[in-house]
């Protein structure tokens, strides 16, 4: 993936006009969102996301993931299109003219405010390899579905597509490749070309997630 990579900055500006604080009350330095009497918001009630998880999978294998990743992708690139709007309205350079870190923080702030975790992205493999890693630290999906078979956060991994594909203008893939919710320390996505990622999806829950990105580096 490319992308003009400017000046880091103050990804404050001019993006800290768009959150005006207001809302359930929420933690930054976990990503953590509750409701007065202490319930985390993960997206909707945990008891329906496992009931809707077990259907879907019932239904049909994969379901839960597919129509989920699908949502997150229109969710992301709806963001990044309000986003755009409100810059504009700002006076402000549109996300294709930010540097890349800074639209990642962005999208870092937004899951903070959703109450889905704690995003931290990586770029440092993105000039070589054409690689972003994000890794996502107390997930609301993994907290919501539990402990068990199979990764919690396809949401998330649509949103960060879409979004990027947004902000990018290309075409891209966002497969999580380690999740919380089988035993990983957090849950790793890795963003780039639909290509590159489709053979990796036999090697999901075998491989650990640094395993799976140096062999896409090699």
């Amino acid at each position: 993936m490319t992308h003009p990579m400017g000046p880091s900055g103050d990804s404050k500006s001019p993006f800290g006009h768009l959150f005006d604080g207001r809302g359930p009350h929420i933690d930054p330095a976990s990503g953590v969102a509750v409701v007065p009497d202490g319930s985390r918001i993960v997206v909707a009630a945990a008891p329906f996301l496992r009931a809707t998880h077990a259907v879907l999978n019932s239904e049909q294998p994969g379901a839960w993931a597919a129509q989920f990743h699908a949502g997150g992708v229109a969710a992301g690139q709806a963001f990044a299109t309000a986003v755009d709007r409100e810059l504009t309205r700002l006076g402000q350079p549109v996300l294709s003219d930010q540097p890349l870190d800074a639209c990642l923080a962005l999208a870092a702030r937004h899951f903070t405010t959703q109450g889905w975790g704690l995003l931290q992205a990586d770029l440092s493999d993105a000039p070589e390899h054409g690689l972003v890693i994000a890794r996502l630290r107390h997930s609301s999906f993994v907290a919501a579905l539990g402990e068990g078979d199979g990764f919690a956060d396809a949401l998330p991994a649509g949103f960060l597509q879409g979004f990027l594909e947004y902000v990018s203008g290309q075409p891209l893939g966002c497969l999580e490749i380690g999740c919380a919710r089988v035993g990983a320390p957090h849950c790793t996505f890795v963003i780039t070309s639909a290509d590159r990622l489709d053979p990796l999806r036999p090697l999901l829950g075998l491989k650990a997630a640094d395993e799976i990105i140096a062999q896409l580096k090699s």
